[in-house]
């Protein structure tokens, strides 16, 4: 349980937990639910002491919550980049490592994922998502090869964030995992009045029935075929609007907005490219169904906030909503098969009920199965 005295005679209360995210990229901890925000506030919810590591071109602390006394602080840090790994080694000192308890390092095939599990394997907690080899396949078969076999031996708390990425690491050969999902910070998703009117006036301005998609615009994501979609839907129903909140390159951009003009339906399209993450919350109150018809999605985090806000998520099969979807609280379809998306978005917006019930249903999961401070009781259960 939680609150166990360990050995020493410390009591868990008194632990302070270390939270790496391994990928070389910069992140803006304002415009995003980040997970490793999201866990580190329910640690500090739960009396600890928590730092969470974010990839910087300059080292510095920045506190960003507090709770009856307990800190969760960033700490931005340099680090060498080897692909899309981070290697940040001032971490790996000694007199640093060792004032943590636990250390919740992501994905099983990031080199700083092996680096502790040399230096402290029993404090080293891997969380990990993928449930695909990465593109680097050379390098994937040598890191199997090679270094999985010792991070098998050596690490014993092993959880994942769904079922397709637990039986991911069974076939890497990895054993005693265990699937806790992810949660979503709720108080990330909170706006404010000000907020609401402003927005509403820029953008919400139409009474129509909305279907939304908040996401990168990418193919892996298959924007044009949910256009093609949407360009069937609007037969059925002219009225129809199609809400996209996000941005992707510019050639991407280019092409899939030339496709909707050749169906005729960017009259239809509103495409805002960038909202705070407060200020998305309009959008999933204002929209009656929310489309996710990506082709690989380790988790989606805005499926949990759309099921949140009482949105019905139509998706593909994938991390997510594997875990998080029912047929009592969402849709999923398992083929991008345009007839069936159509007929399953068509029937779903016509009965109002449903929606209803759907939305009840879909928020309820979150609340009392997916929130960050649940998460933690199952990591700990």
């Amino acid at each position: 349980m939680l609150f166990k005295k360990m050995h020493r005679g410390r009591k868990v209360m008194e632990k302070k937990v270390l939270i790496i995210r391994n990928f070389a990229s910069k992140i803006n901890i304002n415009s995003y639910n980040l997970q490793e925000i999201g866990l580190g506030k329910a640690f500090v919810r739960k009396g600890f002491n928590c730092d969470v590591v974010y990839y910087s071109d300059n080292t510095y602390d920045e506190i960003i919550y507090e709770n009856n006394g307990k800190k969760l602080t960033v700490k931005w840090t340099k680090a060498s980049k080897v692909m899309s790994n981070s290697i940040y080694y001032s971490l790996l000192k000694k007199s640093r490592i060792n004032q943590y308890d636990i250390i919740v390092s992501t994905e099983y095939n990031q080199i700083m994922t092996f680096l502790l599990s040399l230096i402290v394997p029993e404090k080293v907690y891997l969380y990990h998502g993928p449930y695909k080899n990465n593109s680097k396949k050379l390098f994937q078969r040598v890191y199997d090869l090679i270094i999985t076999p010792y991070i098998r031996k050596r690490i014993v708390k092993i959880f994942t964030k769904s079922d397709l990425a637990n039986d991911y690491l069974k076939s890497k050969g990895f054993r005693n995992i265990k699937t806790i999902g992810v949660g979503l910070d709720i108080e990330k998703l909170e706006g404010n009045n000000n907020e609401k009117q402003t927005i509403s006036e820029k953008y919400l301005n139409f009474n129509n029935k909305n279907l939304l998609y908040v996401g990168v615009l990418e193919d892996r994501r298959n924007i044009e075929f949910l256009f093609k979609v949407f360009a069937k839907l609007i037969k059925k129903d002219p009225e129809l609007n199609l809400v996209l909140v996000g941005n992707g390159e510019n050639e991407d951009i280019e092409r899939y907005f030339s496709l909707a003009q050749k169906l005729n339906i960017n009259k239809n399209i509103l495409h805002i490219k960038k909202l705070q993450q407060s200020e998305l919350k309009y959008f999933y109150e204002k929209a009656d169904l929310f489309l996710f018809p990506t082709s690989y999605e380790i988790f989606g985090m805005v499926i949990m906030e759309s099921m949140y806000f009482k949105l019905p998520v139509i998706s593909t099969y994938n991390g997510g909503s594997q875990i998080l979807i029912n047929s009592d609280n969402g849709v999923i379809i398992k083929n991008l098969d345009e007839a069936i998306w159509v007929e399953k978005i068509f029937n779903t917006l016509i009965n109002t009920n449903k929606i209803r019930k759907l939305g009840g249903n879909a928020n309820k999961q979150i609340t009392e199965n997916f929130t960050w401070d649940k998460i933690l009781e199952k990591m700990f259960s």
